[in-house]
Parts: structure tokens; C-alpha cells; sequence
């Protein structure tokens, strides 16, 4: 426990002029007009990134309006049946780009501009880049609908702000928007660490405490924290965790930690504040958070520490947050879990280190088959050779030289940055890919770069593989009509689209011999098409449908549309 109550004032001052100060007042106009009730928040944990923005309810519907929240242009229109789905970009001339995602619609210049790009490139998918000024708005108007389109797996609008210059994510609960919450963090589990002096852990030396509330403060079993000595090492150290959410009003989503500082014996050994996150290291999640934790227990476990590689902006200290205790030693621990909003909760406890031995490796014991963070490595077996670089790896991984033709280290294992498998023969076709079994018995397709003879895949994930070849082609089912059918009265015919074995790379649909619009929805497996109810008498259709290594599918049919 802390037990100098000057000092405990004195960090509770600072902390609250420090948590108080992260708000800038914009004056913004609301992006809904329905109250703005979070979903999700910014820097919430995803599998390999952060959330980059925040998820806003919209009652399970689509259809509400969507307004810029700020006057400037329309820098970029993107179509997607992935992703963001139907995105606008709008930069403002503050510096900062308002991003609107997963839209159902956009409204006037816009819709047309999107319609015209759709027909000139033949295709659903597209990304526009407007000149400056080209699309102009004012601050309030509608730009979009809400929708549920791209990735989104229920009706939301994620919006986003970002630095226009960097593009860098920006936390918009800092930027005044009126979103209400008036709870507190909750801290529900406590885990320490033994670690080396590059922040790696050491295998089989970690503990984790229940965390219970109470009336003011959070506490563990006895208030107090019993570490073995084996947990040290000379020149490394311990390593704190804590699994914290967040919940707003309105809403009892469990949503991610803003900010955060742990302090023992009056020095603040390590904070966090998740003010922006860069696209280009949004996939360092994986060493923020403790990776076992969320991916088989679903606790969100942020560490009060980092790597040396680990360079995300989010933290407050430039040291790695190691604390050097001694064996035998008794420390004053608290952790102090804030939000945007400034409401914290406190942690406090006492952290025993038992006498004894400590660790007497000052390195995780490694050999030539260990990928270091820091290191590249080749390895190669009869035809296959594996390349990775540095910061493959978050930590020191063994991998297997003797199972690489089929096998690359451990499906639990994340990955930071792509490596590169080589399998080196002759190749007659173009229709190879990778299947791997990640984890959780996941299979992903890789598409196969070639080069002369010679496969190249660029996995993101480590597990057991095999290389195929994709001789089947994409398969075309009917949804709201039938293949006898000769007439059509409605509106739309609807198809099923899929491939057994990659993904579906082109889709188009013909109308006697001319390019027709099809919306394709990948989360359902469908293509819509709208006709005009103009458009009348027979007509010849021709769908043709493609998968990603080339092979392609046609459905062909008559119909007179009555």
C-alpha cells in the first residue's frame, strides 16, 4: 500500500491535470442525429490492430443520416465488399481527415461521381481521389446513410478521425464530441512476469491474481502480491498486466482501456495514453496485449510494459517499463486505469519478492534455430527455402529446419511482418496457392507470386501448409428467382456466389452484350442487380463470375422482364 499520503495527493493532482488536459474542444457537429451511444471505442484490442476509431449505434438499423462534422473537400470515395465497405474521406482545414465507413448510400455529387467511376471501370469495386475542392462541403449537411456494408457484422457507422498530413488514426473522444460516460474502468485481473532486459518473457515465469472492487479502490487477495526470486534475472526483471475495460453510457458494450500508469514506490514506472496509432504499426497489438490471454481466455491483458522493438506511440516513458526489484523485496504498487472523460480506477497493492535464488539465465536460452526479433534468418530443405526478416517475431520463436516444406513454427503464434516461403521447381499453370492451418484450425488461402520457376508466398500467419493447385471454378446459384424461370416482374435477381477453394476475384454481369452494375455483399456470398422499371421486353444475360487463380464460371439465360 501506498503509505505516504502527501505523495498520494501529489500523484492524484498531477494525474487528474494530466488526464484533464487530453481533451481539445472543436466544436464539432455530430456525425449522427441520434445520441451518440458507443458500440466500440479507439484503441479497443482487435485480433492484430487496434480499433481505429469509434463504433456508433444505430438502433440495429439502417438509414440514419450522416453529416460532416466539419466544412471542407471530399478527398476520397472508396467501394468495397470488404472492409470499410462504402467509405468517405472528408479533410478539413484543421488538419484532420473525418472518415465515415460502412455507409449504405451516398447523397448527391457524390453518388453520382461513384455511379459514373462504376461504369467507366467496369466494376463494383472502386476508389476515388476528387481534386481539392472538387467536392466541397459545408459543416452539417448529409453525405451519407448508414449501413451496414463491408466488414461490418451489424448496423453501426464507424467513423474515424485522422491527421491528414500522416494519416495517422487520432482518438476522437479527445476531440469535445458529446458522448456520455460516467463509468469508471474496471480492472479485473492482475498478471506478472518475468523479463529479460529487452521486455522478452520468460518462459513458464508469469502469475495471475483475481482483481475484485471495491467501495473506492480495486483490490487483490490480501492487498498483496507474492513473487518467487526465480522471476529475476541479473539484468532483467518483472513485468506487470493488467486486464481492464471500459463501459460508456447507454450501452454495456465492453469496450478497450484509454490510459493507464503504474507506480511503485512513488516512481511511475510505465503509462499508456492511446491518443493516435499509425496504420503502419496498428499490428503491434499483438505485443501490447498479451496474446495467450486474448486468443484463448478472451481477457484484454495490456502490458504496463514493452519490447525494445515495440514502437508504437502510445507510451508515456521511453523506458521499457521493467521493474528491477530485488530478492527479498517489499514495494508499494498502484495502477491507475483512466478514460477520455477523466474517470479513473485505482489498483493498489503491496509486491513481495521471496528470498532466494534468482534466475540464473539472463537470456531466454536460445540456439541457431531460434528467429530473434532483431535477427534474420534463412533456412532451406530440398526445394524450399524460408526467409525471414527482422521483427518477424515479437519475441525469440524456435523454428523447425526440418519442417519447413510443410510446417512453419506455431500456429499460436502471431506474426509481425510478412515472411517469405520459396519452393523452387517446375511450374506448368498459373492456378497454385498456399492452404495453412492457422490457429484455431483456420485455413487461409496465399496466392502464389512466381517467378520464373519459382513460387513465392508471403504468409502472415505461421502453421502447417500445403501448396495446391485451384482447377475448380467459382459456383452460381439463383437466390429469389429460378433457373426455369422466363419471366421476372420484380425488381432484382439476386445470385449466390462462392469458391471452395480461394476467393472470388471478378464479378460481372452482361445485359445483351452491355455491362451492367452489380452490388456484391461478400459477407452473405451474394450479387444484386437493380433494374430501372423502364427497363422492359427480352433480354440476354451473362453472368460471369472469377476466382482468385483465374478460373471462371458463366451463367447464361433468357428473360423477357415484364
Amino acid at each position: 500500500m501506498i503509505k505516504n499520503s502527501f505523495f498520494t495527493f501529489f500523484v492524484f493532482s498531477t494525474l487528474h491535470l494530466s488526464i484533464a488536459q487530453d481533451e481539445i474542444k472543436y466544436n464539432y457537429h455530430s456525425p449522427l442525429g441520434i445520441p451518440l451511444i458507443l458500440a466500440s471505442n479507439f484503441g479497443e484490442l482487435r485480433p492484430n490492430h487496434f480499433h481505429m476509431g469509434l463504433d456508433f449505434k444505430t438502433n440495429g438499423k439502417i438509414g440514419y443520416n450522416i453529416y460532416s462534422i466539419e466544412e471542407g473537400y471530399i478527398s476520397r470515395i472508396k467501394i468495397s465488399p470488404y472492409g470499410y465497405g462504402k467509405v468517405i474521406y472528408i479533410n478539413h482545414p484543421n488538419g484532420v481527415t473525418s472518415v465515415y465507413a460502412h455507409c449504405s448510400e451516398f447523397k448527391g455529387e457524390i453518388a453520382a461521381l461513384i455511379k459514373e467511376t462504376q461504369y467507366i471501370e467496369q466494376n463494383y469495386a472502386v476508389e476515388i481521389f476528387p481534386k481539392k475542392n472538387q467536392l466541397k462541403v459545408r459543416k452539417g449537411p448529409v453525405v451519407a446513410i448508414s449501413g451496414n456494408t463491408g466488414g461490418s457484422s451489424a448496423p453501426h457507422l464507424h467513423f474515424e478521425l485522422r491527421d491528414t498530413k500522416t494519416e495517422q488514426a487520432l482518438n476522437p473522444l479527445v476531440f469535445g464530441f458529446d458522448i456520455a460516460d460516467h463509468k469508471k474502468p474496471e480492472i479485473r485481473n492482475l498478471k506478472v512476469y518475468g523479463l529479460t532486459k529487452e521486455g522478452y518473457r520468460f518462459p513458464k515465469k508469469t502469475k495471475v491474481n483475481k482483481v475484485y472492487k471495491g467501495k473506492s479502490t480495486h483490490y487483490i487477495s490480501e492487498n498483496k502480491l507474492i513473487v518467487p526470486a526465480h522471476f529475476l534475472s541479473k539484468s532483467g526483471g518483472l513485468g506487470f498486466a493488467f486486464d481492464v475495460i471500459d463501459r460508456f453510457d447507454g450501452a454495456g458494450n465492453k469496450c478497450g482501456l484509454y490510459g493507464s500508469y503504474l507506480i511503485i514506490d512513488n516512481d511511475t514506472i510505465f503509462g499508456q495514453k492511446i491518443n493516435r496509432v499509425p496504420f503502419e504499426s496498428t499490428r503491434y497489438v499483438n505485443s501490447h496485449k498479451d496474446y495467450y490471454e486474448y486468443a484463448h481466455l478472451k481477457r484484454k491483458f495490456h502490458k504496463s510494459f514493452r519490447t525494445k522493438e515495440n514502437c508504437l506511440p502510445i507510451y508515456t516513458n521511453d523506458e521499457l517499463g521493467i521493474f528491477h526489484g530485488a530478492a527479498g523485496g517489499k514495494y508499494n504498487v498502484m495502477f491507475i486505469a483512466f478514460d477520455a472523460k477523466g474517470n479513473k480506477s485505482i489498483l493498489k497493492f503491496e509486491l513481495v519478492i521471496q528470498a532466494g535464488e534468482i534466475n540464473t539465465s539472463d537470456q531466454i536460452q536460445t540456439d541457431s534455430s531460434f528467429l530473434l526479433p532483431s535477427q534474420t534468418m534463412i533456412l532451406k530443405k530440398n526445394n524450399t527455402e524460408v526467409e525471414f526478416g527482422r521483427t518477424t517475431t515479437y519475441e525469440p520463436l524456435q523454428i523447425t529446419p526440418s519442417t519447413i516444406d510443410h510446417s512453419i513454427g506455431n500456429a499460436e503464434i502471431p506474426v509481425q511482418k510478412a515472411y517469405k516461403i520459396k519452393i523452387y521447381g517446375e511450374y506448368a499453370n498459373k492456378n497454385y496457392y498456399m492452404n495453412m492451418i492457422t490457429a484455431k484450425n483456420r485455413h487461409k488461402s496465399i496466392l502464389a507470386l512466381y517467378d520464373d520457376s519459382l513460387l513465392v508466398f508471403e504468409p502472415k500467419y505461421f502453421g502447417k501448409y500445403t501448396i495446391k493447385n485451384d482447377e475448380t471454378a467459382p459456383t452460381i446459384y439463383p437466390v429469389n428467382f429460378k433457373n426455369s424461370i422466363t419471366r421476372l416482374n420484380g425488381r432484382t435477381l439476386k445470385w449466390k456466389i462462392s469458391d471452395t477453394e480461394t476467393s472470388i476475384s471478378d464479378y460481372d454481369l452482361f445485359i445483351n452484350g452491355e455491362w451492367v452494375l452489380l452490388e456484391y455483399d461478400a459477407k452473405r456470398s451474394t450479387i444484386l442487380y437493380t433494374r430501372n422499371q423502364s427497363f422492359k421486353g427480352e433480354k440476354e444475360l451473362r453472368l460471369i463470375v472469377v476466382d482468385s487463380c483465374g478460373n471462371q464460371k458463366i451463367w447464361s439465360k433468357k428473360i423477357i422482364f415484364n
